[in-house]
């Protein structure tokens, strides 16, 4: 029951056996026994997978993305997450605003979240290079 909980997981984050084994440094050997009913993963590992991941609490609501990615709107704390566990917070009240738009709101803000990651690691290795101090 528990192998087939851990795929389940792995699943729903869209994520392939390679990658999902590399964002929680498990061996991709170890989750394939996992998934297949070949071994038992402690207690400890499934509780660390799912506080690590959003969906496994009710109070999030779920929207799909454009692409298949899937984001979750915890309301009642004001964040967003993506399937890896990813939170970003946000301020305004959700009340009101047209159901059919969240999603693209959120599949919008986590595009400028990983558009802005990526330019602050250009920017440390920039600076791993040109060794520049800025004022």
């Amino acid at each position: 029951m528990i192998m087939i909980y851990i795929k389940e997981l792995r699943e729903s984050t869209g994520l392939s056996q390679s990658e999902f084994a590399n964002l929680f440094n498990i061996p991709v050997s170890t989750l394939r026994k996992w998934e297949q009913n070949d071994s038992t993963p402690p207690a400890y590992v499934i509780d660390l997978i799912k506080k690590a991941l959003p969906f496994n609490d009710k109070q999030f609501s779920c929207y799909l993305g454009s692409n298949g990615d899937k984001y979750y709107l915890d309301e009642e704390n004001k964040r967003v997450s993506d399937s890896l566990g990813n939170w970003i917070s946000f301020h305004e009240d959700i009340n009101g605003v047209i159901e059919d738009n969240i999603g693209i709101y959120i599949e919008n803000l986590f595009q400028a979240y990983k558009e802005a990651v990526a330019n602050f690691d250009k920017e440390l290795k920039f600076d791993k290079i040109n060794k520049i101090k800025w004022r």
